[in-house]
């Protein structure tokens, strides 16, 4: 209301000055209409100031609040600097989405599949029963990502990075994770069968129960990885470091290319499977 009348005595103020000055004379003093006009408008609009305070006044001591305008909500996330998006149940099938942003977002029961996902960042997001088979994922940032029963089938995840995140019951069945790094993660209980993980990292990782049966894993780290009751049938142990892993009750027995070597420094049980003339330490 007071920027209103600003506006309005601004204006009448400029037409003032404009008919006030007559071309070709310096001191024409005819009085002029429109100038005496504003002026009688200029003073109730100068009580402005004291009356709105007193309305207020009025108002509050009456008990009426007036309605206060503002502006759009603020998005809280912003201020953290992350985006937290609720994708549930979306559909993304077939679509081109490479080095996209779904970090931290909420993916439960969404669908991925065939979707080109190259370099995309999904770190700390989390959902269950995500469907991500034949998706390529090659250099995807999965890094505390929480995608519990979640189906990776046929999907490229090479040099992709899943350190500490959360996998168990997932399955990886023919999928490329060459290279990629699952460090610290959780796949237990997980199904790696017939996928090709040359160059692997599961240092540390949780993947009891977890079935590699079939798979490449040439040159596969599982150093510290807790590898109790897994479960590697017809799998390529070539180069495989085992060191320190746990292996009780794990199956071994159908692997290929493993040797006592291999396991001289992991720890094995009385039910720990090996192949004919392998051995490890029990402990």
């Amino acid at each position: 209301m007071k920027l209103i009348a600003l506006i309005v005595i601004l204006m009448i103020a400029v037409l003032s000055v404009v008919t006030t000055i007559t071309p070709g004379s310096n001191s024409y003093k005819k009085p002029n209409p429109v100038a005496e006009i504003g002026k009688e408008i200029a003073k109730p609009l100068a009580q402005v100031e004291q009356i709105g305070p007193e309305l207020t006044r009025a108002l509050d001591g009456a008990g009426v609040k007036l309605p206060s305008i503002t502006g759009p909500k603020k998005d809280k996330t912003k201020d953290t600097g992350h985006t937290l998006q609720d994708f549930t149940g979306s559909v993304f099938s077939n679509m081109d989405l490479p080095r996209t942003n779904f970090a931290s977002s909420v993916l439960s029961g969404a669908q991925f599949n065939d979707a080109l996902m190259d370099g995309a960042s999904l770190e700390g997001a989390s959902g269950e029963t995500v469907n991500f088979k034949g998706a390529r994922m090659a250099k995807s940032n999965l890094n505390a990502a929480m995608f519990s029963n979640s189906d990776f089938s046929g999907a490229e995840l090479r040099e992709a990075k899943a350190r500490a995140g959360v996998f168990d019951g997932s399955k990886f069945v023919d999928s490329d994770f060459s290279f990629a790094s699952f460090a610290g993660a959780n796949v237990s209980n997980a199904d790696f069968r017939a996928g090709y993980g040359a160059g692997a990292s599961f240092v540390g990782a949780k993947a009891q129960g977890a079935i590699f049966d079939g798979g490449d894993l040439t040159g596969v780290r599982f150093v510290n990885a807790s590898l109790e009751k897994a479960t590697f049938s017809a799998a390529n142990l070539k180069a495989a470091d085992f060191t320190g892993a746990k292996l009780h009750g794990a199956d071994l027995s159908g692997a290929v290319n493993v040797t006592t070597e291999q396991l001289a420094n992991a720890c094995a049980s009385s039910d720990t499977k090996l192949p004919e003339g392998v051995t490890a330490p029990r402990c």
